[in-house]
C-alpha cells in the first residue's frame, strides 16, 4: 500500500501555473556593472502599461564570500506576467521593439555594442510557470508610465529597490509533482511578515523556447521565488522558521532546504542552490507579484 500511494503521488496531475516568468541570465564583465545598470535604466519602455503585466526587476546578484558560485551569472533580468500569452502579446509588438533599440538599424546596433562592451557572450533565457503565488498590492509609477524614471550616470551601482531569494532545485523526473504537493501542502504565514511583497514557486517551462519540451540548460527544474522590501525583513521570516525535526525536513518556502525524511527517496538530482539579489529598477503593478 505505502509503495502504490508514493507511485500515486509521484504521477499525479502537477499544479495549473498562475503566473509566467521570463528571465534573461547575464554574465556582465568586471568593472561594466554601472554601465550595464545604465544602460537598462536609460532604455525606452511602457512595459508597465501593458495588458497582463505584473512586476518587473534586475536582479544583482550577492555573492557569499563563504559558498562557491553555480556559475558566473551575476545579472538576471526579470518579468512576471499573467499568462503566456501576454508575454507573446509583448514580444511581437511595437513596445518590445521600442524597449530593445527602437527597432530601428542605429538603435540595434548601440544596443548590440553596448552588449559586447557590457557581457560575457549573449544572455540566456529562462522560463518558469509560477504556482501558487502569494502577493500584496504594488505601487506603480504616479505619473502613469510604463517604466521608472531612475537617473543612471554609468559611473555609480544603482541604489537597490527589493531583495529577491531564489532556491534553486534540481528535481528528479517522476518527481516533480511530489515536491511541488510538498509546497501546496504548507501552511505559509509569509504574508504576516513586515516588508513581503510576493512569492511564487517556479517550475522550468521550456529551455530555449518556452514550453519547447527542452531540458534546462543548467539542470535546475525548480526555484523559490521570493520578494522582500530588504534583506533585514527577508532574514526576520527566515530566523523565525523553527528547525523541524530531522525526520520532518522539507523545502522551505524561502530557505535553505534539506534532506527527504527518513523512508522517503531523494528527489534532487543534487543539493539545491541558494541565491540572493539586490533587486533594481523595481516595476510594480497595482495587483503586485
Amino acid at each position: 500500500p505505502e509503495a502504490a500511494t508514493a507511485t500515486a503521488t509521484a504521477t499525479a496531475p502537477t499544479l495549473t501555473p498562475e503566473r509566467f516568468v521570463v528571465q534573461n541570465r547575464f554574465k556582465v564583465k568586471a568593472g561594466r556593472e554601472a554601465a550595464f545598470e545604465k544602460r537598462w535604466a536609460d532604455r525606452e519602455s511602457r512595459l508597465g502599461t501593458l495588458d497582463g503585466f505584473r512586476f518587473f526587476c534586475m536582479l544583482r546578484r550577492v555573492d557569499d564570500e563563504n559558498k562557491p558560485k553555480e556559475d558566473d551569472t551575476n545579472y538576471v533580468s526579470c518579468t512576471v506576467w499573467e499568462d503566456f500569452a501576454n508575454f507573446e502579446a509583448w514580444r511581437k509588438g511595437d513596445a518590445f521593439k521600442e524597449a530593445h533599440g527602437g527597432g530601428t538599424v542605429g538603435g540595434v546596433a548601440s544596443m548590440l555594442m553596448a552588449t559586447a562592451m557590457n557581457t560575457k557572450g549573449k544572455p540566456k533565457p529562462a522560463y518558469w510557470g509560477g504556482l501558487m503565488p502569494l502577493s500584496v498590492p504594488g505601487t506603480p509609477p504616479s505619473d502613469g508610465e510604463g517604466w521608472r524614471a531612475v537617473v543612471a550616470d554609468g559611473e555609480s551601482m544603482l541604489p537597490k529597490d527589493v531583495y529577491v531569494a531564489m532556491n534553486r532545485f534540481s528535481v528528479v523526473e517522476g518527481n516533480h509533482a511530489a515536491f511541488e504537493q510538498r509546497f501546496a501542502n504548507r501552511k505559509s504565514i509569509l504574508t504576516d511578515f513586515d516588508g513581503f511583497r510576493g512569492f511564487m514557486l517556479l517550475r522550468r517551462d521550456g529551455a530555449k523556447k518556452a514550453g519547447d519540451g527542452g531540458e534546462p540548460d543548467d539542470g535546475f527544474t525548480h526555484s523559490t521565488f521570493s520578494v522582500w522590501d530588504n534583506r533585514a525583513c527577508f532574514e526576520a521570516w527566515r530566523d523565525s522558521e523553527k528547525p523541524a525535526p530531522a525526520a520532518e525536513k522539507t523545502a522551505g518556502e524561502g530557505g535553505s532546504p534539506v534532506g527527504p525524511p527518513a523512508g522517503r527517496p531523494n528527489i534532487f538530482s543534487r543539493p539545491p542552490d541558494a541565491t540572493f539579489y539586490e533587486g533594481i529598477l523595481a516595476l510594480e503593478s497595482a495587483k503586485g507579484v
